[in-house]
């Protein structure tokens, strides 16, 4: 049997602006996203500048092996114990298993800065892949207040400080 694909995380940075837009602008990505309508290059890039200024988010773009972009991960803290996980794996990646090693390694990102505590994930719910992914990553659903933007799923799991 093959070796699973490696996968290693870099801070993201605002030359990875386009290839971010790209992905987040994809029609596949947009169909599970809170805001599914296409964002525009300025519009993104503000939005870029302000992730990567903030001490309370932690953006990483996933490469292979071989260095090719496959994904993000991404953790917005909430509160002093709770953070926010979103995932993207890039189009071209889809389907090769990288979705559960990005999110392994960002969790891994997470702790060894520090970060731990409780990791929600909000999944829509026709989502049966993103769903399956947190499922098998140890998240479990949680009750949460009616979703303002409709059908999303919320999972939680611990995470131990590193």
């Amino acid at each position: 049997m093959a070796e699973p694909e490696a996968v290693r995380l870099r801070r993201a940075t605002e030359a990875d602006g386009r290839l971010l837009l790209a992905w987040r602008n994809d029609p596949e990505t947009r169909r599970w996203s809170h805001t599914t309508n296409e964002i525009a290059l300025e519009d993104h890039l503000n939005w870029l500048r302000g992730v990567l200024a903030s001490p309370a988010r932690e953006l990483f773009v996933a490469e292979t092996g071989d260095g090719t972009p496959a994904g993000t991960v991404r953790f917005d803290r909430l509160d002093d114990t709770t953070w926010e996980v979103s995932i993207t794996v890039a189009p071209q990646c889809r389907g090769r298993g990288l979705a559960r090693r990005i999110l392994a390694a960002g969790e891994r990102e997470l702790r060894d800065r520090g970060g731990g505590g409780t990791v929600l994930a909000s999944v829509h719910e026709d989502n049966a892949a993103s769903v399956a992914l947190f499922r098998a990553a140890g998240y479990a659903e949680v009750r949460q207040p009616d979703s303002p933007t409709g059908r999303f799923r919320r999972l939680a799991k611990e995470l131990e400080d590193g």
